[in-house]
């Protein structure tokens, strides 16, 4: 997607829910990062992205999380890694 701003955050996950499924069998997710200073990221795994089948790989570790939001206004994780 063109002039899709990428923004970082790094936290560790809080919360997280389980999403249906995307339309190819993908797993999805709805997650909860708290940075060290109280702050909250909320956002879903984009459909069919790796991400989602590490999602809850190490859940009390330390991730840097790389994200865009939507026109909507929705937080859409794009890569989760290992901080």
């Amino acid at each position: 997607v063109e002039n899709m701003k990428k923004m970082t955050f790094k936290g560790t996950l809080v919360r997280y829910e389980r999403l249906n499924n995307s339309y190819y069998g993908n797993p999805r997710y709805m997650g909860v990062y708290e940075n060290e200073n109280g702050n909250y990221l909320i956002g879903t795994t984009a459909s069919n992205a790796s991400c989602a089948y590490s999602f809850l790989n190490n859940q009390d570790g330390m991730k840097n999380i790389e994200y865009h939001e939507t026109k909507t206004g929705n937080i859409v994780f794009d890569y989760i890694m290992e901080a």
